[in-house]
């Protein structure tokens, strides 16, 4: 689905390492990788140059979390709005290119959903690196003390 946005903007590469198999809402967990990836080329874009960027997708199993990562050779993220790109709503896009939605929802379902994390490395110029990290066991459940 995001092959419209990727094809003239960067060249994408995987790098997947072994991981199992995770305990997971899939079709949720797309939405979650196709809003990383369509931000990531919106950022390549968004250098204003005329050469190629470049995403890199990784996986790779440390304990029991499996990490999907998604680099991008954008602008960054500036300092000044780092708290603020989760918040719903929020965006540096202009009319029509974003809804602000993206990185909220893609929050919501790695975190809450899930039990997992989404962290982000971001370099201004130079790019951003996102973070899903992902329990292979699926949520854990707090049992409630009877």
């Amino acid at each position: 689905m995001a092959s419209n946005e990727l094809k003239y903007v960067a060249d994408v590469e995987t790098e997947l390492g072994p991981i199992p198999e995770v305990i997971c809402h899939l079709n949720e967990l797309n939405q979650v990788f196709l809003n990383l990836l369509v931000n990531a080329a919106h950022a390549i874009t968004d250098r204003n140059e005329s050469e190629r960027g470049r995403i890199v997708v990784t996986t790779r199993l440390e304990e029991d979390v499996v990490i999907v990562s998604i680099s991008d050779t954008g602008t960054g993220i500036p300092e000044a709005i780092r708290s603020r790109i989760y918040d719903p709503f929020f965006t540096t896009k202009e009319v029509g290119r974003g809804s602000g939605q993206g990185l909220s929802i893609a929050r919501n379902i790695v975190v809450d959903k899930h039990g997992g994390r989404l962290t982000f490395e971001t370099e201004l110029g130079q790019g951003t690196t996102f973070f899903v990290h992902l329990p292979v066991a699926g949520r854990k459940v707090v049992q409630s003390a009877a």
